[in-house]
């Protein structure tokens, strides 16, 4: 046989991983724990919810009937509604703005806040008083009866109750309206609903029509209010263009600033370039410059003059000079030929010298041209530079004054700037077309074949949905306001007391037999709780002990009685004493008269083997209740039963007391305290913790010492519990059942 603690060893492979490798693997491991962990308590999670709705499934099946049946009465009793829906088209527009074009920010239109504006205006009351206004829906006798307001009410109707019904038609459409608008396009369907089709259809038409013409309505308001607006701003910035130009005229007027030439940049500011002294500045500059020019020259020639070459440049000097040369080359000629004496030769010298006097007379009359032409230049160049000082003295003054010249043409640009672009925004605002719209209708609404409401399958639903919402908060109310022991853990964890068995409930109803057959779950579960009770105490089984319970009926009889028969199987001598003399049940569970047994006992009776009863199981031996005393709390209260136990214990192995529940009476503390040991009997799905801990306390202030606790009565509700008997012997006998009258023993056979 393979050791316990070497097998996994030897699952290992040969090879021992390095450490990261064993680590990894350890770390796998522990994933696939914890994974398999929180799949358990899924299940776990699931089958207990499974279970308690198994267990309250009366009111989950009535409240869940309930809720179908109330759908099905609402869909039949209910009013036939109809709905009609008109499709329209929303395109995003910008209302009619007043300012000024290029003064207005340019935005982009948040279309997400424009929608929602509109489909806000789609449901606004006002829409829906113009509706009802338009329609005269609040004297349409068929639009009232569709809608529930028929006035049953005769004869003339004053003006307050005309309006108060019209304020109830108008809700009554408020309510019944509905905008729904279709995802990622620019569509929304205007839908009513009543109890006539033709009326749904009708208002919902007349909804879109409506809905159209106010909002023309309020274009057209908005582009009067902007006209007028803007007229009075016209206005205003009118008055002040003019005033500012004339405060521009009158200051160049009265400091001689005549403009010549401007030119506007692309801002429209106006810039002066030529003035009238700046032009007569140009001018006269370019004639001093000329005068200067020409007195420079005549200057020069009166220095050529002075030098001798004078009237060299005059055409007639010229002339004069080269006639002369021409002489007298003939002079020398002449001379050479016939010498000095030759007539001819006196005639060229007297014409030589006559040119010699010309030439002289004519260099003279050059020489006093230029002294007059020098002087004229000079004059005329003093009297042009004069001038120009002048001028640009009043130049140097008339630019000091420009700066506030210059203010003023500002001011004029922004006042035209500011008139023009109202004028065009005005001309714009009064050429647009108000009749035009951003809003179409698509489909027009048509009175529907058949009801939108009520639905039978869309009311089962939501009755089905309520009913299981419904039964869930009951079933989940009933299982936390239940402070019954529902999990036999519980003993533990809420008592604080060893739990020593779990005794399933017997499905014949009829234990005793069941406890006689040692194949069944009821005896392996007795056979259980006496294999724990020999751990309690260091000689093993306590030699006595008692059953008892917080109140009647938990089984603490019928435990008492198959811990003996399991005890009696054993080959141990044991007595079961019934000390509920108030209401006994050893006699009734095993058929035997109760004529004598504890009472007379406690009464004084010291025949003890007279008031011992055989009983059917071999080793085991019966003292019954005997006749019910006036008052058993007083016959406990005496060592009478102290010396009875005390007897028994020297004749029996162990003794087995079935004691009365412990609430409402003194009987059991006053036993607890006599016993070796007390064992609790806890009645599942129905012993309340609070009785409990109550019976609990009672014991232990009693001084009577608790070995542990037993549930009993365990069912299938408790399954998801891990407690159950049902596979004990399937598995333990190869899945054959057993009948409980297969191996049955019967009385007076060996255990």
């Amino acid at each position: 046989m393979t050791d316990p603690v070497s097998a996994p060893n030897a699952m290992m492979p040969a090879t021992v991983p390095n450490g990261s490798g064993h680590s990894e693997m350890l770390r796998a491991q522990a994933l696939e724990i914890r994974d398999l962990n929180e799949s358990r308590l899924l299940v776990g999670l699931f089958e207990r919810y499974f279970l308690a709705l198994r267990n309250n499934w009366i009111p989950v099946c009535v409240i869940m009937a309930s809720c179908i049946l109330l759908g099905v009465l609402s869909t039949l009793l209910a009013t036939p509604l109809y709905s009609a829906s008109s499709r329209i088209e929303i395109l995003p527009d910008s209302p009619v703005d007043a300012e000024a074009k290029d003064s207005r920010d340019e935005k982009r239109i948040n279309e997400q806040s424009f929608y929602n504006t509109q489909y806000r205006l789609l449901e606004a009351r006002s829409l829906a008083e113009r509706v009802a206004r338009v329609g005269q829906f609040a004297n349409d006798e068929e639009l009232l009866a569709a809608l529930g307001l028929a006035d049953e009410e005769e004869g003339r109707v004053n003006s307050t109750s005309r309006q108060a019904k019209l304020d109830r038609v108008v809700k009554a459409l408020l309510a019944r309206i509905e905008i729904e608008p279709l995802r990622l396009s620019s569509l929304v369907d205007v839908s009513f609903t009543s109890a006539d089709p033709a009326i749904s259809a009708k208002v919902a038409n007349l909804w879109s029509e409506q809905f159209i013409r106010a909002t023309l309505d309020r274009r057209f308001a908005a582009t009067a209010d902007a006209r007028e607006s803007l007229e009075k701003r016209l206005s205003v910035l009118r008055t002040a263009l003019e005033d500012s130009e004339r405060s521009l005229v009158n200051y160049a007027a009265e400091n001689d600033i005549i403009s010549l030439a401007s030119q506007t940049d692309v801002e429209g500011r106006t810039r002066v370039e030529r003035t009238l002294v700046s032009a007569d500045i140009e001018k006269l500059a370019a004639s001093l410059a000329d005068a200067r020019a020409d007195r420079i020259t005549a200057q020069s020639e009166i220095g050529s003059t002075m030098a001798g070459a004078g009237a060299i440049n005059a055409a007639t000097v010229g002339t004069l000079r080269q006639k002369r040369a021409e002489v007298s080359a003939e002079v020398a000629r002449v001379e050479a030929v016939f010498g000095n004496e030759y007539p001819p030769l006196l005639a060229l010298r007297s014409q030589l010298a006559n040119l010699d006097r010309s030439i002289n007379a004519e260099t003279q009359r050059s020489s006093q041209s230029a002294q007059s032409a020098f002087a004229s230049a000079r004059q005329r160049e003093q009297r042009l530079q004069a001038e120009v000082n002048r001028l640009a003295g009043r130049y140097t003054e008339q630019q000091r004054r420009s700066i506030q010249y210059t203010i003023l043409q500002r001011e004029v640009d922004t006042n035209r700037q500011q008139y023009d672009g109202l004028l065009q925004r005005y001309k714009e605002v009064s050429s647009s077309g108000v009749g035009a719209t951003n809003i179409a209708v698509v489909d027009k609404a048509l009175a529907p074949s058949g009801p939108s409401s009520p639905r039978l399958i869309l009311n089962l639903a939501i009755a089905l949905l309520s009913g299981i919402g419904l039964s869930a908060m009951v079933v989940f109310l009933l299982e936390h306001l239940d402070q019954s022991v529902r999990d036999p853990a519980d003993v533990t964890k809420q008592l604080g007391l060893p739990l020593l068995g779990a005794i399933p409930e017997e499905p014949s109803g009829d234990p005793m037999s069941a406890i006689r057959n040692k194949k069944s779950g009821l005896y392996e579960a007795y056979l259980a709780l006496h294999t724990n009770l020999s751990f309690l105490t260091d000689h093993g089984s306590p030699r006595s002990l008692m059953f008892t319970s917080s109140r009647p009926a938990e089984g603490k009889s019928c435990s008492s009685i198959s811990l003996a028969i399991v005890s009696a199987a054993a080959r141990r001598k044991t007595i079961l004493i019934d000390a509920d003399m108030r209401s006994p049940s050893v006699s009734d569970y095993l058929d035997i008269p109760n004529e004598r047994g504890l009472s007379h006992f406690l009464s004084g009776d010291d025949n003890l083997d007279a008031l011992l009863t055989a009983s059917p199981f071999e080793n085991l031996t019966l003292m019954l209740a005997g006749p019910m005393p006036p008052n058993a709390a007083e016959l406990l209260s005496n060592d009478r039963f102290e010396r009875l136990i005390g007897l028994l214990l020297q004749r029996f192995d162990q003794v087995i007391v079935d004691a009365p529940p412990v609430l409402g009476l003194a009987d059991a503390p006053l036993l607890a305290r006599k016993m070796e040991g007390v064992v609790f009997t806890i009645e599942v799905n129905a012993g309340k913790l609070r009785g409990i801990k109550s019976a609990l306390d009672r014991l232990e202030i009693s001084g009577g010492k608790l070995f542990g606790a037993i549930v009993t009565k365990l069912d299938a509700r408790n399954q998801a519990y891990g407690y159950g008997y049902g596979y004990g012997y399937g598995y333990g006998y190869g899945g054959k059942k057993v009948d409980a009258d297969d191996d049955a023993e019967q009385p007076g056979s060996r255990a």
